[in-house]
């Protein structure tokens, strides 16, 4: 079998807009300790919705893990020449869809996030599972996460349900470039990553099959923290992967630079 990872730029899909906005009601202590700053907001279904201020210190949460290799990476955003990367001073908090999970898909997809956590520096929190659908025009802020942007979601569907999916694609990742509360830098936020549930249930009838979904699973968090893919076919992050089952240099490079970015204060 052949798998495609695939990715998804998130860039205010559906009704969303990322972009900032001045807020003009209402001070709390976050306005008072950015005097002289706008609070920024996101408009969601037609209603501006403030952007949840950071619950990070301004300090790391892990080290920084340094940059030992070098080959071919690239990243989904940048601006002004740098890449928009996840605050590596709060935690990548995510959630699981279970819905028609194959069995023994679970297991892959918790040590995927901690390998991702090993060669970017930041931190994973799984928050248990969830009913909310692993969908790429989903809000960053939603209710059933209270006042914060919504963690990763991490789901099931197939080509049916997700058109993307369709053929030998086995899954989908990606995040939200968007402002922080105060100020215009960028920042990765509510990423999804969507597995097809009948091409992992094929792969997992096998131990060469079982490493190879692994793979997937670890190419679309990539994603989630910003990668894009590369033209190197020995590298994970290949748009078509057949064989690879381990990072590359270029990928370890990326997720290294993906791991350092800047923390909002």
């Amino acid at each position: 079998m052949t798998l495609t990872a695939r990715l998804a730029i998130l860039c205010g899909a559906g009704a969303l807009t990322v972009g900032a906005f001045a807020w003009g009601a209402g001070v709390g202590w976050d306005e008072l300790t950015h005097l002289g700053q706008a609070r920024n907001v996101v408009e969601i279904e037609g209603v501006e919705v403030k952007i949840p201020a950071s619950d990070g210190d301004g300090t790391r949460l892990a080290p920084r893990v340094p940059e030992s290799t070098s080959g071919e990476h690239s990243f989904l955003f940048e601006e002004d020449g740098e890449p928009v990367r996840l605050d590596p001073c709060k935690a990548v908090s995510w959630v699981l869809n279970p819905e028609e999970m194959p069995d023994g898909a679970e297991p892959l997809i918790h040590a995927a996030t901690d390998d991702v956590a090993l060669y970017s520096g930041l931190v994973f929190d799984y928050e248990g599972t969830t009913d909310e659908p692993a969908r790429f025009d989903r809000a960053v802020v939603q209710e059933r996460y209270g006042d914060r942007l919504a963690p990763v979601v991490i789901g099931w569907s197939d080509g049916d349900e997700t058109a993307d999916l369709a053929g030998s694609t086995a899954g989908l990742g990606g995040s939200t470039s968007i402002t922080g509360a105060f100020g215009d830098q960028r920042y990765l936020a509510a990423g999804v990553v969507v597995l097809d549930r009948e091409d992992f249930s094929d792969l997992l009838e096998t131990s060469a099959g079982t490493a190879l979904a692994g793979a997937v699973i670890r190419h679309e968090l990539a994603h989630v923290l910003g990668l894009g893919h590369v033209e190197d076919a020995t590298e994970l992050m290949h748009d078509e992967n057949t064989a690879i089952t381990q990072w590359g240099p270029g990928d370890r490079q990326g997720l290294a630079i993906a791991g350092a970015g800047p923390c909002e204060s």
